[in-house]
């Protein structure tokens, strides 16, 4: 025992390091999606709606994981982790660089399908025990790096520099997790050809689906909602920060909290709060507020369903990572997108309230088993 204990330790310590590294790097670029919208959407004159396929680029890479994860994870989820983040630090250089949608386009594909592949590999490389609490932890360690990224893009623009090469603040963490030797999560106990239990993965997948729906509906568009509120962009931009900052306490505090059985009714509580003060505020104190209490509610929401999902008994590791990213991909592409797309048509405050059909479901869907 006293020989295998520490490479055991060195090896978690490894292996929590270098999905730390990762989690950084795809926090910083995710909470880069709202401010970079909105800043491009200036930048080249065009409307905000037309623009927002470039942050859905996160969720196209998600769907693709999810149908070919159980093949590429057959490499190893650590060494996927690695290459993913070599993609996403060529990306972000790509859209730091220029507004031109050809080459900014084209990083925002490498970005967002790197930022995916971590998604895919991160749960297989964190299951087991505690699943819940160590995705809480790393997720929130994430959330709070992504502070950072609307605190970055507002200081640029402030001083009249494009908040875009802010993007580039995530390179050098990146290449840390490259240059990181390769690991390994716990084995997996379930073969790859059994049985999936359909009901209780079907039921996990909406829950993800409505949870980091809601998320997204609120990281790219928040930015958008204070500006309309007559601030400047780099105003918003540092506003914004809000999101991030309810989200990083959220989910670092989480951990103490997601296995009770009120977490999930406490924090579905909160986002509606949160939600009907984004749509009542006419000023960008109320609005950041209400973007503040609604990230709070927000943030230990994923931990806890992809947590039920890694525990499902009999669902292998492989297959909880391809339904997990299902999910996740399935939300970024349509709630951000339907949000939008109502933007355009009845104006962003009254589309803010999208969350809250969204909530009741969840509500419901909470409560099954």
């Amino acid at each position: 025992m006293t020989v295998e204990a520490p490479p055991v330790k060195a090896a978690t310590r490894d292996l929590t390091r270098v999905v730390a590294f990762a989690q950084i790097g795809l926090g910083l670029l995710v909470c880069s999606y709202g401010p970079y919208l909105a800043g491009i959407a200036v930048e080249l004159d065009r409307p905000r709606g037309e623009l927002v396929w470039l942050t859905m680029t996160f969720g196209a890479g998600l769907v693709l994981a999810a149908a070919a994860g159980p093949a590429v994870l057959r490499a190893g989820a650590g060494l996927v982790l690695r290459i993913a983040c070599a993609v996403i630090a060529v990306g972000a250089v790509l859209m730091a660089a220029t507004p031109q949608l050809a080459i900014a386009g084209t990083g925002a594909v490498l970005v967002g399908f790197g930022c995916a592949a971590i998604a895919l590999a991160t749960p297989d490389l964190l299951r087991g025990p505690g699943a819940a609490k160590h995705i809480a932890v790393l997720v929130g360690l994430s959330s709070a790096a992504g502070v950072c990224a609307p605190l970055m893009f507002g200081a640029l623009e402030s001083v009249g520099v494009p908040g875009r090469w802010a993007l580039l603040s995530a390179v050098p963490v990146l290449l840390a997790a490259v240059v990181h030797r390769t690991v390994q999560g716990p084995p997996d106990d379930v073969p790859d050809g059994g049985r999936i239990p359909v009901g209780p993965a079907a039921l996990a997948w909406s829950r993800i689906v409505l949870c980091v729906g809601i998320e997204f509906c609120f990281s790219i568009w928040s930015v958008a909602r204070l500006v309309d509120t007559g601030v400047p962009l780099g105003t918003a931009s540092l506003l914004g920060a809000g999101f991030g900052i309810g989200m990083a306490v959220g989910r670092l505090v989480g951990p103490r909290f997601v296995d009770r059985p009120w977490a999930v009714h406490a924090a579905l509580a909160l986002i509606a709060a949160g939600t009907v003060a984004v749509y009542l505020g006419q000023d960008p104190v109320s609005v950041t507020a209400g973007i503040a209490v609604a990230s709070l509610g927000i943030a230990p929401l994923y931990p806890i369903m992809l947590g039920r999902l890694v525990g499902i008994p009999g669902l292998s590791g492989r297959h909880s990572a391809s339904i997990g990213s299902l999910a996740s991909g399935t939300a970024i592409l349509s709630a951000p997108a339907a949000l939008g797309w109502l933007d355009g048509q009845i104006g962003l405050r009254e589309a803010f309230l999208l969350p809250i059909p969204l909530l009741v479901v969840l509500l419901v869907l909470s409560r099954r088993r």
